[in-house]
């Protein structure tokens, strides 16, 4: 391994983001079904956006894997930027819970 250290993060980045893909089938059902519970759509853009957050969450994590090609090929900046690129979602699904809390 070219840098040990930088290597154990990211294989501590890409268990844990794998880890997440185990509970995605029951927590888009759940939300699968809690979106179509409402019975009110007072922000239909922002159940849209979140709609769409969660059917392309494990497009984050696995296209973090990607971060062992820039390793391999010695540049580990863009190997953090691509191993934490999953977090894109993850605040984007948080910027939509605290816009639809503020806005009820």
């Amino acid at each position: 391994m070219k840098n040990p250290k930088l290597a154990n993060w990211l294989i501590f980045f890409n268990v844990i983001y794998g880890l997440t893909l185990v509970a995605y089938p029951y927590v888009l059902m759940m939300s699968l079904f809690f979106y179509a519970y409402r019975e009110s759509g007072d922000h239909p853009l922002l159940d849209t956006i979140a709609a769409i957050l969660m059917a392309t969450y494990p497009m984050g994590v696995l296209f973090s894997f990607v971060c062992w090609a820039f390793y391999h090929s010695g540049k580990s900046k863009w190997a953090v930027a691509t191993a934490n690129l999953f977090l894109v979602w993850v605040i984007a699904f948080l910027i939509v819970l605290l816009l639809s809390d503020s806005l009820f």
